[in-house]
């Protein structure tokens, strides 16, 4: 089996999607990072662990540019340059490796979504990278309203598809023919182990399936300073906020942002005060910070308020907020600009066009086809146990035999109660438990008609017809199942005429 190299947000780290794909024909090694922009991809590309499995790369994937969306809520231009310079630098490193490359493009259509693709774009034509453009193949199939349901993360199946069509046609993903002198900075990787700790130190080792990190805890009796590097510039910070006593936790997405931390970068001449929710976290320094014999790192003690504001910072003004009296520090990422280097600025995007992607190294013949693919018996599955977790599979199987139970135990309980093994029963009337009997049936037909009509339902007409086709496959089966799913809509949309 082939190898490949998945960096990306949380579509890639969702276990059915993305990565599920590739692994049906693919060796994955992911490395990945929820609610990380593309700093984190240049981050784990430039870790020296990552550098033989990089090596073996027979492909590299990458995806951002949800997440770079959704980091600049009410972008600066400031912030978009800052963006760009990140992205050039990650496009550059991934250059420099000399292996096939995939920019996959997800659709998201809010915020300045426009402008960031325009970026991924431009860049996947000038280094000449393979690219699959999900986004434009949702605007042209006029799949955008359909794909907002969503938000950030589409059904987890649409990705598994497209993973399965990459990793079984990966040798079509050539290395970049393009000739570029590249005048890379020089990156580097600095843990606190490699720093001057000044104080005690906590170190902890969280892990769970993905992830295994070396944590090193900032607390009000230490700090760290930078022995060497001095002149490099501070980009990123990797740190991965743990439980009081260093165990990791999984909790909500709701008890990271409420369960903040907050860390200083100072000398003499800036500080800069970073607020980070609780979590594995990846993120990028955005204020120009050079390190100094005199640049200290520490925990904000007297709770400073944030002197840079992203998607990570927390919920600290909210009086539910309980802020940690410590920051998990795992290492960061340091760069040292190349003067020869060429950067573009944002000048080189173009506001009044659309980018077309060069057709030599277009790929998004490879998505699925999700016109029709939104009416596949997997897809119902998928959509519906999203709007109403379980239902189908309850109706046949659960609901509608507890509902005739229930009612049933309801009768014979009633009954008993009133006609007790004495003389008493004798005094019941016919009429009276026949009331009871006629009522509690009726009680039972409503709730019957409840299920029917949850079957009723278009989709799950839908699923059911599907459902016979997949036992019937070898029968023809799927090719029967157009024609009938032609006949359900029909019927469904004449009943709806029917009822106006």
């Amino acid at each position: 089996m082939k190898n490949i190299v998945l960096l990306g947000g949380s579509n890639s780290v969702m276990v059915n999607g993305l990565q599920k794909g590739l692994r049906e024909y693919a060796n994955v090694t992911n490395l990945a990072l929820g609610d990380s922009t593309s700093v984190q991809n240049l981050y784990e590309l430039c870790r020296s662990r990552n550098q033989e499995t990089i090596k073996n790369a027979n492909l590299i994937i990458t995806e951002s540019n949800i997440n770079e969306i959704q980091h600049m809520y009410n972008p600066t231009n400031e912030m978009l340059e800052h963006t760009f310079r990140i992205l050039q630098y990650f496009y550059s490193t991934l250059y420099k490796f000399n292996k096939p490359i995939c920019i996959i493009i997800l659709p998201f259509y809010t915020r300045n979504y426009i402008l960031v693709n325009k970026m991924h774009r431009f860049l996947a034509n000038y280094f000449g990278f393979n690219i699959i453009d999900m986004s434009d193949y949702y605007n042209k199939k006029n799949l955008i309203e359909f794909g907002n349901k969503f938000g950030p993360h589409q059904l987890a199946v649409v990705h598994r598809y497209l993973g399965k069509e990459i990793a079984k046609n990966i040798d079509i993903f050539k290395i970049s023919k393009k000739t570029l002198d590249i005048n890379l900075p020089e990156f580097k990787i600095v843990t606190p182990e490699n720093m001057q700790r000044n104080g005690n130190f906590k170190i902890f080792n969280p892990n769970n399936s993905m992830y295994n990190e070396t944590v090193y805890r900032l607390d009000s009796n230490n700090s760290l300073q930078f022995s060497r590097y001095i002149g490099y510039e501070i980009i990123a910070i990797h740190c991965w906020m743990l439980e009081i006593d260093g165990v990791y936790k999984k909790i909500s997405s709701q008890d990271t942002l409420f369960n903040p931390a907050s860390v200083i970068l100072e000398n003499h001449k800036i500080k800069i005060v970073k607020r980070v929710a609780k979590g594995n976290v990846c993120f990028a320094i955005m204020q120009k910070i050079v390190i100094t014999t005199d640049l200290v790192v520490k925990i904000n003690k007297d709770n400073l308020p944030n002197t840079e504001h992203c998607r990570h910072s927390g919920a600290f003004n909210n009086i539910n907020a309980r802020i940690l009296p410590y920051f998990d520090l795992i290492a960061f990422l340091l760069c040292k600009p190349n003067p020869k280097m060429k950067l573009f600025d944002l000048s080189v995007i173009p506001t009044d066009k659309d980018i077309e992607i060069d057709k030599d190294i277009d790929r998004s013949y490879l998505i699925p086809n999700i016109v029709f693919f939104k009416d596949s018996m997997e897809f119902i599955d998928d959509y519906i146990s999203h709007l109403y977790p379980n239902i189908v599979k309850h109706i046949d199987s659960v609901l509608t035999p507890q509902i005739i139970k229930k009612t049933e135990a309801q009768i014979l309980s009633q009954l008993n109660k009133n006609t007790p093994q004495t003389q008493l029963s004798m005094q019941l009337s016919l009429e009276a438990e026949n009331k009871i009997l006629k009522d509690k049936i009726k009680e039972l037909e409503t709730n019957y008609q409840k299920a029917i009509k949850v079957k009723n339902h278009l989709s799950y007409k839908l699923g059911q017809a599907l459902i016979k086709a997949n036992k019937n496959w070898y029968k023809g089966g799927y090719i029967k199942f157009i024609f009938e799913a032609m006949k359900i809509k029909k019927e469904y949309k004449n009943k709806d005429k029917s009822n106006i």
